[in-house]
């Protein structure tokens, strides 16, 4: 099995009889039961609550859970533990033009508030993803139709920007935007400039790409843990790539990545 078959086959086969005694989550970890999403998803009704290990129990009356499986929800649940970055030059488009910088802008806005907030990069949120892509049997969905751009509008007409500097209190020169539009003379200001933007937001898939990539992260930790901790199960190898929607081949990632260390 390879270590997504195998998270599948504990988490939903195996650890789903633990009942709810016996055991509890990671402390002021919500369930991920709370990640399923719309249950529907599952193709079922529920209205139970998850067990010690997150899942649904089946409340049926066959053996307790595997080992082995037993050993891996352990292992999952020591992601709680540790942390998982989002590297300072990772850019989740590298697949789209950008002539006109818009999404570079909307990638940076979006990834400074991330990495200031901190909740993609918990242990938690690893956690709590390796169990729902287990129990949903898929990874985050990273797919996306690139947004199309449109000029900046200001009562149905394009807008005019124009940069400014002005003395600050302390006597610095600080530069600012403002309308580069003269209301007097019906046209744009000398040194005025239009701005674009994009037609739909970009966060969602932003924290797409960045789940995918922590899920990526954290299975290829589970799969080297695996080697030392499973009895009866060898861990087939399997294909983790972090970034599926890069269409450069991975020898070409890979020098890219050694140029950026030198």
């Amino acid at each position: 099995m390879t270590i997504r078959e195998l998270l599948t086959w504990a988490f939903t086969e195996e650890l789903c009889k633990a009942q709810n005694e016996g055991g509890r989550l990671v402390p002021g970890m919500p369930s991920p039961g709370t990640v399923y999403g719309d249950f529907e998803t599952l193709g079922t009704l529920i209205d139970r609550s998850p067990n010690a290990w997150g899942v649904i129990p089946t409340w049926s009356e066959d053996d307790a859970p595997h080992e082995d499986a037993v050993k891996l929800g352990e292992l999952v649940r020591r992601l709680a533990r540790d942390g998982f970055d989002i590297p300072a030059d990772w850019y989740p488009f590298p697949e789209w033009q950008d002539e006109r910088g818009v999404i570079r802008a909307e990638v940076d806005r979006v990834l400074e508030g991330e990495r200031a907030r901190g909740e993609r990069q918990t242990g938690r949120h690893a956690y709590n993803l390796i169990v729902t892509c287990a129990v949903l049997k898929r990874g985050p969905d990273w797919r996306v139709d690139r947004p199309k751009e449109r000029m900046v509008m200001r009562q149905g007409k394009p807008a005019w920007f124009m940069m400014k500097r002005q003395k600050d209190a302390l006597g610095q020169y600080r530069s600012f935007e403002t309308d580069g539009y003269d209301r007097r003379t019906h046209r744009p200001k000398k040194g005025a400039y239009r701005k674009w933007e994009l037609s739909e937001p970009l966060r969602g898939a932003i924290l797409a790409r960045i789940d995918w990539m922590v899920w990526i992260a954290a299975l290829k930790l589970l799969e080297r843990e695996c080697e030392y901790t499973l009895g009866f199960v060898n861990i087939a190898p399997s294909r983790l790539d972090p970034a599926p929607w890069d269409m450069r081949s991975a020898d070409e990632r890979r020098a890219q990545v050694i140029d950026n260390a030198m």
